[in-house]
């Protein structure tokens, strides 16, 4: 093989690329690690056993759940995938009802389908219309967690996700206060929040607020090698052998003491010299925010409800979409962006930024603001709706009707049909753009008209989306 992974990957790292997107490391040469050959070894005496720790895994275990104050903390070497699926598996029976917030990773609905759950969903409120107009997942309101929990007595746990890709947190203390009172617990998927415990700056833990069960992907926020995470667990309303056993069955049974080391270092980083580095970012943090203000045709995103890290930069005041922009960065200024969906584009960032990453991003934005700003007439700017007929791809958070559980769907005959046929058909296979991996249907569930306009116009602006395939959908034959 002339040209394989490993010499395309070799090539592609040479290049001057600015990785404005996970893994948390952004390739910084100060978290380099020696010849990784010979620290990938297996199982043998003095190096321990993560699936039965008792000497210096035990002790990094041990380490971190006191940093965090929980009752038990887990390295996960097969991403926050594996603690999702095992913190459902331990607190629910299989046939189980569970209230998911509808903008939960697909993993949670993977573990729906493989224990025959049950879901009733909670949908992101937009909290004031800007979100929704971008198409960005709102909070999850504890009115209607209230109101799920009424109607359904027989809920077994509730799964949120705070926060979300665009930095979206949802009031976690009073959902996880609201839940213990009828003796469920709560988990919370803290994917994009790990960082959070390591500066004041940032947010509370959703441990702290209360949460039973918080899942954390270390290589998204912090440097980390990516597949690995921690979870974080309090007991009394999870048991612990459940929750051991379930970690076991949906972990590798050989993990590696790589990635497991690379969890080590990335505690003693932040433990250290990170403490002040952490300081530098916030620093760094607060003056692109600042820089960012002089945007006219441009601007960057913010909530009452979004953490600081999570750059968003929306492009709704310009005749560009997302894509656009991100294709702009990519080409020109060889800037590589997390996301881009609709009318935005994610910049994720991390401790291992340095100021210098922080420049050439917002100057990259300043030039191309300043081109756009010259492209438009300054009447039209400010008096015209520019966006009339962008007609940009974003999530719709309308509710799909429900025809069978995934479980269920699993089992009928599937056919093929083109998007145009498939309209009040049943799904027959999830249907979400990667990333996020937000579920737009799941198996089951009714495809509505409105669903085959917003499919149709994800194929015509060449958006990847799982389920979808040269505009043909799977449907169920029942």
């Amino acid at each position: 093989m002339k040209q394989g992974l490993y010499e395309t990957l070799t090539e592609y790292c040479q290049k001057d690329i600015l990785p404005m997107h996970m893994p948390g490391h952004k390739r910084n040469h100060k978290f380099q690690m020696e010849n990784p050959y010979e620290l990938d070894v297996t199982e043998i005496p003095g190096l321990d056993n993560l699936h039965q720790p008792e000497g210096v895994i035990r002790k990094l275990m041990d380490h971190i759940s006191d940093e965090y104050q929980s009752d038990a903390s887990f390295l996960l070497v097969n991403g926050s995938t594996c603690g999702l699926l095992a913190a459902i598996t331990a607190c629910c029976r299989r046939g189980d009802r569970v209230l998911v917030a509808r903008n939960c990773h697909k993993a949670v609905y993977n573990v729906i389908r493989l224990l025959e759950l049950r879901p009733v969903y909670v949908y992101p409120s937009a909290e004031g219309g800007e979100m929704d107009s971008l198409g960005i997942a709102g909070i999850v309101s504890p009115e209607d967690v209230e109101g799920a929990l009424e109607e359904y007595p027989d809920i077994s746990c509730v799964v949120i996700t705070s926060p979300t890709y665009e930095g979206i947190l949802s009031p976690v203390a009073v959902i996880a206060d609201m839940v213990h009172k009828r003796k469920i617990p709560l988990i919370v998927d803290e994917a994009h929040g790990a960082h959070f415990h390591w500066h004041k700056a940032f947010p509370d833990t959703a441990l702290t607020e209360g949460a039973d069960i918080v899942i954390e992907s270390l290589h998204k926020t912090l440097p980390a090698f990516t597949q690995t995470g921690v979870l974080h667990a309090r007991y009394g309303l999870v048991k612990e052998e459940l929750l051991t056993w379930s970690l076991q069955t949906y972990q590798s049974s050989s993990p590696s003491y790589l990635l497991m080391a690379g969890v080590e270092r990335c505690f003693s980083y932040l433990l250290g010299e990170g403490r002040k580095e952490m300081q530098c970012y916030v620093s760094d943090l607060e003056w692109f925010r600042q820089e960012m203000k002089g945007l006219k045709a441009l601007r960057l995103f913010e909530s009452q409800w979004k953490e600081p890290s999570k750059l968003v930069i929306a492009t709704d005041r310009t005749p560009v979409r997302g894509r656009d922009l991100a294709d702009r960065l990519r080409e020109t200024y060889h800037i590589e962006t997390e996301m881009s969906c609709g009318d935005y584009v994610i910049a994720m960032t991390s401790v291992a930024d340095e100021r210098k990453s922080f420049e050439r991003l917002a100057a990259a934005l300043r030039e191309i603001d300043r081109e756009l700003t010259e492209k438009l007439d300054r009447q039209a700017f400010e008096n015209v709706d520019l966006t009339a007929g962008k007609n940009s791809f974003c999530y719709d958070w309308h509710r799909p009707e429900p025809g069978v559980y995934s479980f269920e769907a699993a089992y009928y005959p599937k056919r093929r049909v083109s998007l145009a046929e498939a309209a009040g058909e049943l799904a027959a296979e999830p249907v979400y753009p990667y990333p996020p991996g937000i579920p737009l249907l799941v198996e089951g569930e009714r495809i509505s008209q409105e669903m085959v306009e917003l499919l149709e116009r994800a194929v015509r602006q060449q958006i990847s989306v799982h389920g979808v395939t040269d505009g043909f959908i799977n449907i169920l034959v029942l």
